[in-house]
């Protein structure tokens, strides 16, 4: 017989006919989409920000999501969960900064709803062999052309099995760890013997993961566009095969579109460096260090209670049985660690980097200190400026002596008041070469082609047809615009 309850309006499903449907439709699905990508919590700012991606909640207000939240919550669609870790201020801890997430009856609401959307069956359970069964089926991807259609058909549908089977499975399963009452049963006390069972399936689901997924990878980006196209069309004609009752307007360009949905939902899994097989290994190995984690808590909660008598009596007898209080004081820092440290420092050059060494061993430097007060002046000493004029007009000479003979080696290169690059007959130094460039870069940025040299020269800069020119230097050759220079003057050297 059916109980009373039974009968009663299921609350959870309101959200698909409310007044206001669109609006609770769109988060939820927006909830759903998030929640295959394995974020099982949103706050309000991202689901916003991801309704101001479609176009019709372009406009959508802060206001307006906080009270579809809050109606959500109330048809035990979402539960809200306080997030006091993120708060800046106590201002936002007021606020009440809240994380949603999807109780199991939306999951299930809305994997009903994409069901209807893409009228595909999705069965639950994870076999433990699915992954080697998914290598099996793309092995005989090369045979389909050989195999009848009903085993083609049987082959494909068995290969969508298995991956939603694994699709939902890592989902639902991994799940459970981040709703709320995870965080209570693994502060459980019984939580200890849970935990190596748990770790011992979860490693063992990690080592399948990695043995296969690579293997699997290997096998989808192996596959040409040709060979997909060709096992695409193969399954489309196992497809047409089977006698249909009714086939409305557009059938088989909608059943072709879903068959490489599947397919490209398989590649992004496996495939990638952003790949959900990666995903789903990042999450496994933050459960198990969590899991780790908090048993150790646990354990060591456990163990607080334990006497330290007999330890403490131990470092008793050794402190007893020391001959001085020296070594008193050495026990003393390998115990209970450094009670006094000093730390000195100096702007002195050492004499090794070593760091073992004590500072005793240093040898001693000198470290001149001057009074912290206001009133103190450094001492001045009242000594006279040495004459430097001899060592200046030696410098002096011998820099113009080097722009002397720089200019007799930039001029060597000119013929009869030209300057070609092309047809320099000896190879250019590189401080002759920074010279020519100047000139040419001179003459390029005027809009006249007009320069002048830093030792008073015009001239005029002529392109040639050439593009470019290879002008011969002593580290090399430099590749430079086709032109020669004109010089106006006769005195250029």
């Amino acid at each position: 017989m059916f109980q009373a309850d039974l009968l009663d309006s299921i609350l959870e499903t309101r959200y698909l006919s409310a007044d206001n449907y669109t609006i609770y439709r769109a988060v939820m699905r927006l909830f759903f989409i998030e929640y295959q990508k394995m974020h099982y919590q949103l706050d309000q700012d991202s689901l916003l920000a991801l309704l101001h991606q479609l176009p019709f909640f372009a406009a959508y207000t802060g206001e307006e999501l906080t009270r579809a939240l809050e109606q959500l919550v109330k048809w035990r669609n979402l539960t809200c969960i306080q997030d006091p870790h993120r708060v800046l201020t106590i201002a936002e801890f007021q606020n009440r900064r809240l994380q949603y997430m999807m109780t199991p009856a939306a999951l299930e609401i809305e994997r009903m709803t994409v069901t209807l959307e893409d009228m595909t069956v999705y069965t639950a359970g994870l076999p433990s062999g699915v992954f080697r069964r998914i290598q099996a089926d793309l092995r005989r991807i090369p045979e389909l052309s050989d195999l009848p259609l009903r085993e083609v058909g049987s082959w494909w549908q068995d290969l969508q099995t298995d991956f939603r089977r694994l699709s939902q499975e890592h989902q639902d399963y991994l799940r459970e760890f981040y709703a709320s009452g995870a965080e209570k049963r693994m502060k459980a006390v019984d939580f200890v013997v849970y935990k190596q069972n748990l770790v011992r399936y979860l490693q063992a689901f990690i080592q399948d993961l990695q043995r296969s997924a690579a293997q699997i990878a290997a096998q989808l980006e192996s596959m040409s566009q040709g060979q997909l196209s060709q096992m695409l069309d193969r399954v489309m004609q196992s497809e047409l095969e089977i006698p249909r009752p009714q086939e409305p307007e557009g059938w088989q360009e909608t059943l072709r579109a879903q068959h490489e949905a599947v397919w490209n939902a398989l590649s992004e899994w496996f495939t990638g460096p952003e790949s959900v097989a990666r995903q789903v290994l990042d999450v496994t190995n933050e459960i198990i260090r969590r899991t780790v984690q908090n048993a150790a808590l646990l354990v060591q909660l456990e163990n607080m209670g334990v006497s330290n008598k007999a330890e403490l009596r131990h470092y008793l007898t050794l402190f007893a049985g020391c001959d001085s209080l020296q070594d008193a004081h050495r026990l003393s820092a390998m115990v209970f660690g450094v009670q006094q440290s000093r730390h000195f420092s100096v702007n002195a050059a050492r004499e090794t980097e070593r760091t073992d060494l004590s500072t005793y061993e240093e040898p001693p430097v000198r470290y001149a200190l001057n009074p912290h007060t206001r009133t103190y002046k450094p001492r001045m000493d009242r000594t006279g400026f040495a004459d430097k004029s001899t060592e200046k007009a030696a410098r002096r000479q011998q820099v113009l002596e080097a722009e002397r003979a720089l200019r007799e080696k930039v001029f060597s290169y000119i013929r009869d008041g030209k300057l070609d690059f092309a047809a320099l007959d000896k190879p250019v130094t590189p401080e002759v070469r920074s010279v020519f460039l100047s000139w040419v870069t001179t003459a390029g940025l005027a809009g006249d082609g007009r320069g002048y040299t830093q030792y008073g020269q015009s001239y005029t800069m002529h392109r040639r047809g050439g593009q470019s020119c290879r002008m011969r230097c002593t580290d090399g050759m430099l590749t430079m615009p086709d032109c020669v220079l004109i010089f106006e003057e006769d005195g250029y050297v």
